[in-house]
C-alpha cells in the first residue's frame, strides 16, 4: 500500500517498511490509548523508529495525520477494486461489495483510530476537504458497482444508495466496535437482501 508523505514536496507516496512502521504504530496508539497519546515519543517506542523519521517522511504531526486518514480510508477501497477486477457477474460483484465492507466495519481497531482522528479533522478546513474526497471516492466506488449490469435505476439513486452502503460500514462497525457481541454477520445478511431486492426493481416508464 502506497500512502502520501512530504517525500516530493507532500505529493509522494511511500512504500518503504519504515514509513509503514511508522503509520502502524500510530495507528496502534490511536486505538488503544487515544488521540492525545499520539506523541513522537510515544510514536518512536512503538514503532522502533526514530522520531526523526517521522519529520522525515510527514514532515510534521499534522502530516503524519493526514497520511493516516489516506491510509484508513484508501486501503479500503483498494482491497475492494483488486477483489471487484476478479470478478465479472454483476450480482456477483455487488455480493463481493458487501461481503468487503463487512470485513472492512469488523476491523474495529481501524474503526476506533478513524474516530479518534475524526474530531480534529472537523476542526481542520484542508483535512475536512481530504476527507470528503476521500468519501467521493469511496461513494463513487460503490456507485459504480451497484450500476453494472441493471438499467432500472438512475445514476441519482444509485449514488443515493451508494451514500447509504458507506453509512451503514460506518453504522454497524461503531456498533461492532462498542459491542463485539453484536449480530454483525446476520446484519450483513439483510442488508445485501435489501439492496439486491432494491436494484431488482424496475423504475416505473
Amino acid at each position: 500500500m502506497a500512502v502520501r508523505t512530504r517525500v516530493a514536496q507532500g505529493k509522494g507516496v511511500a512504500t518503504s517498511a519504515t514509513a509503514m512502521r511508522i503509520l502502524d504504530a500510530a495507528k496502534r496508539i490511536l486505538s488503544e490509548k487515544g488521540y492525545s497519546k499520539l506523541t513522537l515519543q510515544a510514536i518512536e517506542e512503538e514503532s522502533g523508529e526514530y522520531r526523526a523519521l517521522v519529520a522525515y517522511y510527514f514532515g510534521s504531526k499534522q502530516g503524519l495525520v493526514e497520511a493516516l486518514i489516506d491510509s484508513l480510508m484508501e486501503s479500503e477501497d483498494e482491497a475492494l477494486r483488486v477483489r471487484l477486477d476478479e470478478i465479472e457477474e454483476p450480482v456477483e460483484r455487488v455480493r463481493a461489495l458487501i461481503d468487503e465492507q463487512r470485513h472492512i466495519s469488523a476491523d474495529w481497531q481501524g474503526f476506533r483510530a478513524f474516530y479518534e482522528l475524526l474530531p480534529n479533522i472537523m476542526r481542520d478546513e484542508r483535512l475536512r476537504a481530504d476527507l470528503a474526497a476521500d468519501y467521493a471516492k469511496s461513494r463513487e466506488l460503490d456507485r459504480q458497482t451497484l450500476a453494472a449490469g441493471q438499467t432500472g435505476h438512475s445514476d441519482t439513486d444509485l449514488g443515493r444508495l451508494a451514500a447509504l452502503s458507506v453509512a451503514v460500514v460506518e453504522g454497524l462497525a461503531v456498533q461492532y466496535a462498542a459491542d463485539q457481541g453484536f449480530d454483525h454477520q446476520g446484519t450483513y445478511r439483510l442488508w445485501e437482501d435489501m439492496v439486491l431486492a432494491y436494484l431488482r426493481e424496475q423504475t416505473p416508464a
